[in-house]
């Protein structure tokens, strides 16, 4: 809560913003204002994180010219708050949302873990995404998908977490947040990945038991690795093996290390998300388990002069956008007759900012409204 001398202070320096912004100009529009806590993200953050190309991309886009923040061409990634509007070639790049989005998907072999196009006759997630997305518009009709495309990926940018190889198979994990995918990854992050491998043959029983004290492979410490026998047949073996997966600590050249023929490699689980749980056929939206909520990134959020989006209820009962009113409460104009602006719930006249403090519209200026 602000004190009486803090509301003064704030409404004064406020209004002088006000003021300066509207000498500067009578072509500039005057618009409505309020002081909240809003969340800060950089332009490049946001269009990654709205789905519309990844952030190294977007970095281009603004040095081209093609990034325009309230109508305004900008030419370097600075933070904007939540209520700008920000749009990229004509395609709006909407506020984020408070927490990452996370989606599951079964890769099938041969299929790239890769957001590019299909290429040489190979397959990738992209690609995949789309003939998945082309079938249920096949299957439920063109009416019945109109909504579709906000819940699927063929069409926006998205990070693998944590990749397979091209002839495994298994559960993938995709995100919108570039920062969230690398921290899931992370080493120190302590997320077990489970593995069904299929050998040909019986395994050094020893060197499993020694895995897990510690397992190391062509100069890469893989850490603990926990490795059980699940199905032993004559000729092959299935093996579950848990370990903390990264990028650096490929399974296939431990398996290889350890010279064992590998037939099959299929991911089972990441974390405390299952394969088994998983439609085999499509893309599915999860949410971020609660095991995991603490490596989700911290939002920006400071307190910041932003403008007021929305609406009023006039006298006559109409509903009028704030951003195009006449009179703002930071000039502290009164207004005319013909303005009609009331409290949509009290029907009283709207409070604005005065030098003194905080008062009615053409009314003498008082403490804050409770």
């Amino acid at each position: 809560h602000f004190g009486s001398s803090a509301r003064r202070s704030v409404s004064a320096r406020a209004l002088c913003l006000a003021r300066r912004s509207a000498m500067a100009g009578s072509a500039m529009p005057q618009r409505q204002m309020q002081m909240l806590v809003t969340r800060f993200e950089r332009l490049s953050r946001r269009i990654s994180l709205a789905g519309l190309m990844s952030s190294h991309k977007a970095v281009e886009a603004i040095a081209a010219g093609r990034v325009h923040v309230d109508g305004r061409v900008v030419s370097s990634n600075f933070k904007v708050f939540k209520e700008a509007i920000v749009t990229v070639d004509g395609s709006e790049a909407p506020p984020p949302r408070p927490g990452p989005r996370l989606w599951a998907m079964f890769k099938p072999k041969k299929v790239l873990c890769s957001d590019t196009p299909e290429k040489e006759d190979t397959e990738t997630l992209r690609s995949l995404l789309r003939k998945r997305y082309e079938r249920e518009v096949l299957l439920n009709g063109r009416v019945q998908s109109l909504d579709l495309d906000t819940e699927t990926l063929h069409d926006k940018h998205f990070n693998v977490v944590a990749g397979l190889p091209f002839a495994a198979d298994g559960l993938v994990l995709l995100t919108n947040d570039g920062l969230f995918a690398k921290t899931l990854t992370d080493p120190e992050s302590r997320i077990l990945t489970a593995y069904d491998v299929k050998i040909s043959g019986d395994p050094p029983v020893d060197l499993l038991h020694s895995w897990r004290r510690s397992a190391k492979a062509q100069g890469i410490h893989y850490g603990q690795v926990f490795c059980s026998i699940t199905k032993r047949t004559g000729a092959t073996t299935r093996l579950r093996v848990r370990y903390v997966e990264s990028p650096q600590r490929p399974l296939d050249v431990l398996l290889e290390k350890a010279k064992m023929k590998v037939i099959a490699i299929q991911r089972f689980a990441f974390g405390p998300y299952l394969g088994t749980a998983i439609p085999q056929d499509r893309c599915v939206e999860v949410p971020v388990d609660k095991s995991l909520k603490h490596l989700v990134p911290q939002a920006d959020m400071r307190q910041a002069l932003v403008p007021v989006r929305g609406g009023i209820v006039t006298a006559e009962g109409r509903v009028r956008d704030v951003s195009t009113l006449q009179h703002s409460a930071l000039f502290g104009r009164p207004p005319s007759p013909s303005d009609g602006d009331v409290d949509s719930v009290g029907g009283g006249p709207l409070p604005r900012f005065e030098a003194g403090g905080w008062g009615e519209i053409g009314g003498p200026a008082e403490d804050a409204p409770k």
